[in-house]
């Protein structure tokens, strides 16, 4: 017997349980005030693709001073952000996901309100004049002009940096737009098929095209679930009572119904 049963008998519907997308949203933007020094958050949720309205928090940040730092692991990309338009004073990201880099690289975008700060890692490789080896002895205050100073030590690492190099070309060769309509396309399928048989999912305008929360009913095993869906050569990840579904530019729609076969047979 499969793990989980058909939707229609099983899994958690859209009256059954509330959607976050819209409610999320709102209660970020009720919670800043004028007491607001920071706001942290990432840019799509972690386990469901929830997608927040950047450019809503980003005005409203400015609108009490607050500064507005974001971290883009989950979505950039193959989802377009746009830091002026969202007021983002940082951006923060690591690489080896969306943009298809190698572990223990992340590249990050920092205002230059932030180049008089203080780094976290105090590198001889930030210095000025640092590329000068015949004169490394001569040690020197102060940091290279912009946000250098923020970079991790060995950061021309010969095997990594050309790696990362190679694959931010392919993306923008790609088109991180198309990138994400590629993934609208290849969903589309899939939300009509579910969303018809009245499961939870958020309404598009909160919703991430590349990366999907589906909530698993109650009773349902999530790892065997999994492990069932492997052995079918069909991928997901567990993430909480979700599995969450990742669409990027190696998928296919035979993929996409391979998908919804195993998970409504």
């Amino acid at each position: 017997m499969p793990i989980c049963r058909p939707f229609s008998d099983q899994w958690r519907r859209r009256d059954e349980i509330p959607l976050k997308g819209k409610d999320w949203n709102e209660r970020i933007l009720e919670a800043i005030n004028p007491h607001t020094a920071f706001v942290v958050m990432a840019s799509v949720h972690w386990m469901n693709g929830t997608r927040f309205d950047l450019e809503a928090i980003g005005v409203r940040c400015r609108e009490v001073g607050a500064r507005f730092v974001v971290d883009g692991s989950q979505s950039v990309g193959a989802l377009p952000i746009d830091v002026r338009a969202c007021h983002i004073d940082a951006l923060i990201c690591a690489a080896y996901k969306w943009l298809m880099g190698p572990y223990s690289t992340a590249l990050s975008y920092m205002h230059e309100d932030f180049n008089g700060g203080v780094p976290l890692e105090e590198s001889w490789m930030t210095r000025p004049h640092s590329e000068r080896f015949d004169r490394l002895t001569q040690y020197e205050e102060g940091y290279k002009p912009g946000a250098v100073r923020f970079d991790v030590g060995q950061s021309s690492n010969f095997i990594l940096m050309p790696m990362l190099d190679e694959a931010l070309r392919q993306l923008l060769e790609w088109g991180v737009e198309d990138i994400q309509e590629y993934a609208r396309m290849l969903g589309e399928p899939l939300i009509k098929h579910f969303l018809g048989k009245g499961v939870a999912l958020d309404d598009e305008v909160y919703r991430a095209h590349h990366l999907l929360g589906l909530p698993l009913p109650g009773n349902t095993h999530g790892e065997a679930l999994v492990e069932e869906l492997q052995a079918r050569r069909v991928f997901v990840s567990l993430r909480g009572n979700n599995i969450r579904i990742s669409i990027n530019v190696f998928n296919t729609p035979d993929d996409v119904s391979e998908l919804i076969s195993a998970l409504d047979p």
